[in-house]
């Protein structure tokens, strides 16, 4: 069984690691997809989206309302993360606790990014605590 430890302490399972990078990678692909589509209609002066299939047109809208509601998702995921486990300096706390006030979803992408790069391990094998009793 695979999990995961975040700094050191606690354990996180799989499937909150595959729904927080799903989120994340949701939320980041549809923000280029939209600021290609902006930028190719304004520069163009054609309606981007009308130009694409239906099927794709479909996909793109389903994969947006996914990054919408990831997009909340993560921004409490990240906010119960902020007050549960950081434990940085005050002024850490503070400038992470601003840039989720007020960069939202945009904040906790950045914020989940710096959390799961720098802070969390791979383990294969599962995690035996110290006050956890031996099985068998």
């Amino acid at each position: 069984m695979r999990q995961y430890m975040l700094n050191n302490k606690q354990t996180v399972p799989r499937f909150v690691v595959v729904a927080v990078a799903s989120w994340a990678i949701a939320l980041a692909a549809v923000t280029i997809v939209g600021f290609a589509v902006w930028i190719i209609s304004s520069w163009m002066h054609v309606d981007a989206l009308s130009a694409l299939p239906k099927p794709l047109l479909l996909l793109v809208g389903l994969c947006g309302a996914y990054a919408g509601l990831g997009s909340i998702c993560l921004w409490v995921t990240m906010c119960v993360y902020w007050i549960a486990v950081e434990r940085s300096s005050a002024g850490v706390r503070i400038g992470w606790f601003l840039a989720l006030l007020f960069g939202l979803h945009y904040g906790a992408l950045f914020y989940a990014y710096r959390v799961w790069r720098t802070g969390i391990i791979k383990m294969d094998t599962p995690v035996r605590l110290a006050d956890s009793p031996v099985l068998g």
